[in-house]
């Protein structure tokens, strides 16, 4: 079976990469929201406030350290999508040049 390179392949590999990014994004910005709910409630929660708090520390910190990966992935995606662009755009420029 052969592959080519092609639009279609650039589109899903930037989409790919575009998905990455907004799932890690959401990821934080939840995180983010979930440390502002505890505040937001901190004299209902009373003891347990320093408990959730530490959960939620370690919740930002195992995601923020899980973004960098996911982050090096949506860049190499957008790299390929890139290489594959200028791929198919050296292949018209070639193919029209030899039709002169």
């Amino acid at each position: 079976m052969k592959y080519a390179v092609n639009e279609e392949g650039v589109t899903a590999l930037k989409t790919m990469s575009a998905a990455i990014s907004n799932a890690t994004e959401q990821i934080l910005g939840l995180t983010k929201a979930l440390d502002a709910c505890a505040g937001d409630h901190q004299d209902t929660l009373g003891p347990h406030k320093a408990s959730i708090d530490e959960v939620i520390e370690e919740i930002n910190d195992i995601t923020q350290k899980a973004t960098e990966p996911a982050n090096s992935i949506s860049e190499t995606l957008n790299e390929i999508a890139d290489a594959y662009q200028e791929i198919i755009g050296n292949d018209r420029i070639k193919g029209s040049a030899g039709k002169r």
